[in-house]
């Protein structure tokens, strides 16, 4: 349920029908608008006093969601939709400017992600990402990241990554395996939790994360349809967690030139019909081939993403994991100035966006004397 206010509802009496619910023991979440404030309700509706909280000062009306995913689900109305703004570190992830988190797949040492750093700094980008423990389906895969043998090399590899994006002025964004280490993340400094594709469905973990005051990027299964991924981003917030950045990073498809195939249509879907948080594209695991990076990331951008992962590296080509869509320093800093281009376009060009929804009523009146006119009485 929803508990939508007036445009001249006071901030009092916003705060009063918040307490009114909490009264009554339901759970709330609150997105504030430029023009509207809505209150999620988080509970068994069939027991909320409807008529006693419609009455409540302010109050325009109340709307329930169907969705299964409420708190993940989109807000607002057809036109004015509200979309959540995430804190990360000091970047505003949603807000009015295109956010660019780059980096090495993997943190092979202090001095490869120092000068990691300053190309994603020098570059123009926002926040510096690394892996520290990489997953591996085989033993024999290889590297599996430099904090992958003992905590003390996971303490060491957490330290060279927050060192770097401290000395550039850099939020860290590091993907995490195991519920267990999340205090270590914490405690030395992570700024934003990656949860991997692998654990998008990893219920210990997604449970543990709801306690984080860290932000959490959840990418997309590559098996998962899009409200099963939705569901278990729902499941990350169910204890009231707001602060949620979705993913797309491609799905499994018959398709096997690129790794995956990137889901332009579902991060349109998410932004634009099913969800009110921020969506980020990553389109070198979308498509993990160094050429497509660019062109699928600005994609991306226009098909709803807010947020940009892209992997580069100092030199790609000596790089321990996933060298090969790694993108060279000189590709990723083309990247970001495409982006922030891109970036304008759309925000220039949303306005002439119509939702269907807008449209239908107009064109259901009309619909008997335009078959007529078209098809002829018969």
């Amino acid at each position: 349920m929803l508990v939508k206010m007036s445009r001249d509802a006071t901030p009092e009496e916003v705060t009063a029908v918040e307490e009114k619910l909490h009264a009554l023991n339901y759970k709330t979440g609150k997105m504030v608008g430029e023009e509207i404030t809505l209150i999620g309700v988080y509970g068994d509706i069939s027991q909320l006093p409807v008529v006693e909280i419609q009455e409540m000062g302010g109050v325009d009306t109340l709307i329930p969601i169907s969705r299964a995913y409420k708190r993940v689900a989109q807000k607002g109305t057809a036109g004015n939709l509200i979309h959540r703004a995430v804190r990360l570190g000091n970047l505003k992830v949603g807000g009015e400017k295109l956010t660019i988190i780059a980096g090495p797949c993997s943190v092979e040492g202090e001095v490869q992600i120092m000068e990691a750093a300053r190309i994603v700094k020098e570059a123009g980008a926002d926040a510096l990402r690394g892996g520290v423990v990489k997953y591996r389906s085989s033993p024999y895969s290889g590297w599996e990241g430099i904090g992958s043998t003992s905590e003390e090399a996971l303490r060491n590899g957490l330290k060279y990554i927050v060192k770097a994006g401290r000395e550039f002025g850099l939020p860290t964004v590091v993907e995490i395996l195991d519920a267990a280490d999340l205090p270590l993340y914490e405690d030395i400094g992570i700024d934003c939790l990656q949860v991997g594709e692998v654990n998008s469905k990893n219920q210990a973990l997604l449970n543990r994360l709801r306690d984080t005051p860290l932000p959490v990027i959840h990418k997309r299964g590559n098996s998962l349809d899009i409200e099963a991924y939705l569901l278990w981003v729902e499941r990350v917030m169910s204890a009231g967690k707001e602060n949620v950045i979705l993913c797309e990073r491609g799905i499994i498809s018959p398709n096997r030139y690129t790794r995956n195939t990137l889901d332009l249509g579902g991060i349109a879907a998410f932004h634009y019909q099913l969800s009110c948080l921020p969506v980020a594209v990553d389109a070198s695991h979308g498509t993990g081939i160094r050429d497509l990076v660019h062109p699928m990331t600005l994609a991306g951008i226009m098909a709803g993403a807010s947020a940009v992962l892209v992997e580069t590296h100092p030199n790609p080509l000596i790089a321990k994991s996933d060298g090969f869509q790694g993108l060279f320093p000189e590709q990723f800093a083309g990247l970001v100035k495409a982006c922030e281009k891109v970036w304008e376009l759309r925000k220039r060009i949303e306005a002439h966006y119509i939702p269907t929804v807008k449209l239908d009523r107009k064109y259901e009146a009309r619909a008997e004397a335009d078959k007529k006119r078209f098809y002829g009485s018969a």
